[in-house]
C-alpha cells in the first residue's frame, strides 16, 4: 500500500472567493463624519414638533440681547445713508440732522432725524416727490415712538429703530425654536447659527439705518417661520395660512425687488403639509384634489393681489430709473453688438452715445430728444423678452452678479458715528463671519453656487425621505435666493448692485444653518415625522 502524503494545506484565505464590493466606503468621508458628529451631539432625534416653550423664550431673549450688544458695544454701528433714506423717512415728518455735502454725510452715520415740515416735492422719491412705501415704515414708526423715551430727543433716532429690529429678531428666533422639529439642543443650535448669520455687520448694520433692507431680512425670517408652521400641520389650518399671508405681505412690501418671493410663496402654499386624516381612530375618505387645495389656492390669489397692490404703489420714478439702469448701465456696456440690441428693443441708434451712463450723467439719455420713445417702448416685460431670446447674455451677467454678491461690504458709506475715533468710511468688522466666508469664496465663486446646489439636493432628500418641513424650507430658500438674484440683475442693472444683492447674499448665507440642519437630520436617521399636538389629528388640522 502506497502511503499518500497529505497535501500541503494553503492558507484558507487564498481559496476564499473575493467578496463582492458593497459600494460602501469602509472609511466614511468628511461629510458623513461631520453628520454623525452633529447627530450624536445636536441631532434632532425624533422629528416631533411643538413644546419647548421655555427654551424658545430663552433663545429668543439671548438672540435679541446678542445682536443689541453686537450693534451698540462699545459704540453704535450702522449703515451710512447716501440720501435714499430721506425719500422713505421724510413721510414721518422728520429730516436728517447731517452735513449737506454728499461727500461729508456719507463718511459716517447720522442717526438723528429731527422734526421738520416738508412742502411740495421736498419729500418723496428724488425727482418726482412721489410717496415711497415700504413695510420698513412700521419699524421706523415704532422707533419714532420710543426715541424720546430713550433720551435721544424729539423726532426719530435710527438707533431706536435698531433696538426695535433686534427685539423683533429675538421674537422670530423664539418662534423658530418653537416650530422646528426635534429635541431642544438641535433647535437651539439652528437658531444660534441663524443668529450668527444675522449678526454679521453686512446684515445687522442695516438695523440702524433708514434703508428698507431690515424689513426684507426680518420679513424673510418671519416667512420662514410661518412656512415651517404651515408645513408642520399643527393647529388650525386657517390660522397657519393667515400667518403665511401676513409674513408674505410684509416681505413683499419691503422692497419692489422682493416681488421675487411671489412664485415661491405660491409654490410653498401648494406644497401641502403632511397631516394624517384620522378621526376617532377611523381613517376618513380621501379628499379630492380640489378640496385639499381650495384654501391654499385662495391664499395664492390673495398674495398675488397683495403683490400687484405693492407694485402699483411704487413710485413711477423708481421704475423708470431701474429700467434706465438695466439698459444703459448693464445691457449696452456689456453687449458685443449694442447697435443690434437697440434695434431689437426698437430704440434709435443715437441712444448708443449714452451707454454706460446713469440718469444723472452729463451724457444721460434723458437729454436725448427721443427719450420719450424709450419710455413708451420699454418695460420690464420687453426687457425679460430680450434676455429670453438672448440667453447667452445671462452668463456674463451672472458672473458679474456673483462677484458683486461676494463683495457685500459697502465701502462707499461709513458704519460709525462721527467722533468715535474711526476713519471716514470706516467699516464695521466686529463679527465678520459671513464676510470672511464670502471673501474666501470670491477666489472660487463657483463655491457659492455649489453650496446652494448642495443645500437644494439635501433639502429635497429630507423633504421626501424624512418628510421633514426643514427640507422644504431649504428648497424654498435656495430658489428664492436665485430668483431674487436674477430679478435684481435683469431689472435694476449695475448701479447700487452691491446693496441690491445683499438680500440674495443673506439668503445664500442662510444655507449654512440649513446645511447643518439637513446633514444632522439625514445622519441621525430620525423616526418618521410625528405631531405632538393631539389637535393636529382633529378636523381643525385638516
Amino acid at each position: 500500500m502506497v502511503e499518500t502524503k497529505p497535501e500541503s494545506s494553503a492558507p484558507a484565505e487564498e481559496f476564499e472567493p473575493t467578496p463582492v464590493r458593497s459600494g460602501k466606503n469602509p472609511r466614511p468621508g468628511p461629510l458623513r463624519r461631520t453628520g454623525k458628529f452633529l447627530a450624536r451631539v445636536f441631532g434632532p432625534g425624533d422629528l416631533t414638533t411643538g413644546g419647548l416653550l421655555l427654551p424658545a423664550l430663552i433663545t429668543g431673549a439671548v438672540s435679541a440681547v446678542a445682536v443689541i450688544v453686537r450693534l451698540f458695544v462699545p459704540g453704535p454701528v450702522g449703515m451710512g445713508d447716501q440720501g435714499d433714506g430721506h425719500a422713505l423717512v421724510c413721510s414721518l415728518g422728520v429730516s436728517n440732522d447731517r452735513p449737506w455735502d454728499y461727500g461729508e454725510f456719507t463718511r459716517f452715520i447720522y442717526p438723528s432725524w429731527v422734526p421738520h415740515e416738508f412742502v411740495g416735492e421736498a419729500c418723496g422719491a428724488a425727482g418726482s416727490g412721489e410717496p415711497v412705501y415700504s413695510s420698513q415704515l412700521a419699524f421706523l414708526w415704532l422707533g419714532k415712538l420710543i426715541t424720546p423715551l430713550l433720551g435721544w430727543g424729539p423726532g426719530l433716532d435710527t438707533r431706536a429703530v435698531g433696538i426695535v429690529c433686534c427685539l423683533v429678531f429675538g421674537a422670530l428666533m423664539a418662534a423658530l425654536v418653537a416650530v422646528l422639529p426635534g429635541r431642544a439642543s438641535f433647535r437651539i443650535l439652528i437658531a444660534a447659527l441663524v443668529t450668527v448669520v444675522m449678526a454679521d455687520g453686512i446684515f445687522a448694520d442695516f438695523f440702524i439705518s433708514p434703508y428698507p433692507e431690515a424689513a426684507a431680512f426680518l420679513g424673510t425670517m418671519a416667512l420662514m417661520v410661518a412656512l415651517l408652521h404651515y408645513w408642520n400641520g399643527r393647529g388650525n389650518r386657517w390660522l397657519a395660512l393667515v400667518f403665511v399671508l401676513g409674513a408674505g405681505a410684509f416681505t413683499l412690501a419691503a422692497k419692489p425687488e422682493m416681488v421675487s418671493w411671489l412664485p415661491l410663496i405660491a409654490f410653498a402654499l401648494l406644497w401641502l403639509p403632511e397631516s394624517p386624516s384620522r378621526r376617532s381612530g377611523r381613517r376618513l375618505p380621501p379628499k379630492t384634489w380640489w378640496r385639499k387645495r381650495i384654501l391654499p389656492l385662495t391664499a395664492v390669489v390673495a398674495i398675488a393681489v397683495i403683490s400687484v397692490a405693492v407694485l402699483s404703489f411704487q413710485p413711477k420714478r423708481t421704475v423708470d430709473v431701474n429700467l434706465y439702469n438695466a439698459v444703459f448701465a448693464e445691457l449696452l456696456p456689456h453687449s458685443p453688438v449694442p447697435e443690434e440690441d437697440l434695434a431689437w428693443l426698437g430704440l434709435d441708434p443715437g441712444f448708443l452715445a449714452s451707454s454706460g451712463t446713469t440718469v444723472a450723467s452729463p451724457k444721460s439719455a434723458v437729454l436725448n430728444p427721443k427719450f420719450h420713445e424709450f419710455q413708451e417702448k420699454l418695460g420690464p416685460a420687453k426687457l425679460a423678452g430680450f434676455y429670453a431670446s438672448h440667453p447667452e447674455r445671462l452668463i456674463g451677467m451672472g458672473e458679474r452678479g456673483i462677484t458683486a454678491m461676494l463683495t457685500p461690504e459697502l465701502g462707499y458709506i461709513g458704519s460709525f458715528m462721527e467722533g468715535q475715533g474711526q476713519e471716514p468710511f470706516g467699516k464695521d468688522r466686529r463679527f465678520p463671519v459671513v464676510l470672511g466666508l464670502y471673501t474666501a469664496m470670491k477666489a472660487v465663486p463657483v463655491a457659492l453656487v455649489a453650496m446652494q446646489l448642495l443645500t437644494l439636493m439635501l433639502g429635497l432628500a429630507v423633504a421626501f425621505r424624512k418628510r421633514a418641513a426643514v427640507g422644504r424650507l431649504a428648497v424654498v430658500v435656495v430658489l428664492a435666493g436665485w430668483l431674487q438674484f436674477w430679478v435684481v440683475m435683469v431689472v435694476s442693472g449695475q448701479p447700487e448692485i452691491y446693496r441690491q444683492l445683499v438680500i440674495s447674499g443673506f439668503l445664500g448665507a442662510l444655507c449654512v444653518p440649513l446645511l447643518v440642519a439637513l446633514i444632522s437630520i439625514l445622519a441621525s436617521n430620525p423616526a418618521a415625522h410625528k405631531l405632538s399636538d393631539p389637535a393636529a389629528t382633529g378636523p381643525a388640522a385638516r
